[in-house]
């Protein structure tokens, strides 16, 4: 059967499909990040009406709030362009997930990081996982020994949940030597401090300034 327009856009995806990348699983090739450092963090969804260029987008969203890459990917290339910085897009891994589609979410993850990068954007890796079986191809194709951007949103939910992060956040150090960590979220027991900055979560904070009042 012949897709559709819409479909072709969403699936295939011609974007993709000059990026380099790895012989093992196919997954496209992520430059290491050493620039400046981000000061200031701003969701996808508000960066792109208020447009307040100095600071660095992130996707640290629902998935639903950025889909629209899929669909209008250079459009918001366009868009990206203008901002200091951005961190690569955050598609859920989620444990419940059927592995295929965690892989397809980890694939778009760095489709997208290097597109943005070989158009002139300043991409700070995002690094994501699930369950040990998602660590070879969720750190295969970032370089080593630059800036990545982890979030631990929702972590704290169950003891089973943190202790997926953190020996996920451990093999990621262990795999990928990231000379600076942009850690988004709560500070986690036993990361590495000393090479990371940590940023609010906008959402909690908004909650916690309610409850202050």
């Amino acid at each position: 059967m012949l897709k559709t327009n819409t479909t072709d856009r969403i699936y295939r995806l011609q974007i993709f499909d000059n990026l380099i990348v790895d012989e093992k699983y196919g997954m496209p090739i992520v430059k290491k990040y050493n620039g400046e450092q981000p000061i200031k963090l701003q969701a996808f969804n508000k960066a792109v009406t208020q447009k307040q260029y100095e600071n660095t987008v992130h996707f640290y969203l629902n998935d639903k709030e950025f889909l629209r890459i899929l669909t209008y990917p250079q459009k918001y290339l366009e868009i990206l362009k203008h901002f200091k910085s951005v961190i690569s897009p955050d598609f859920s891994q989620y444990i419940d997930m059927p592995s295929p589609m965690r892989f397809y979410h980890s694939f778009l993850n760095k489709a997208f990081a290097a597109y943005w990068s070989n158009n002139g954007i300043n991409v700070i890796p995002n690094v994501t996982w699930s369950t040990p079986d998602s660590y070879d191809y969720s750190f295969t194709g970032i370089e080593k020994n630059g800036t990545i951007a982890i979030n631990c949103t929702g972590v704290k939910k169950s003891d089973y949940s943190k202790y997926l992060w953190l020996k996920g956040y451990n093999e990621a150090i262990r795999r990928l030597e990231p000379t600076h960590i942009i850690r988004y979220g709560e500070k986690m027991p036993e990361e590495n401090e000393e090479i990371s900055t940590y940023f609010e979560n906008e959402n909690y904070k908004k909650l916690k300034d309610g409850r202050k009042r």
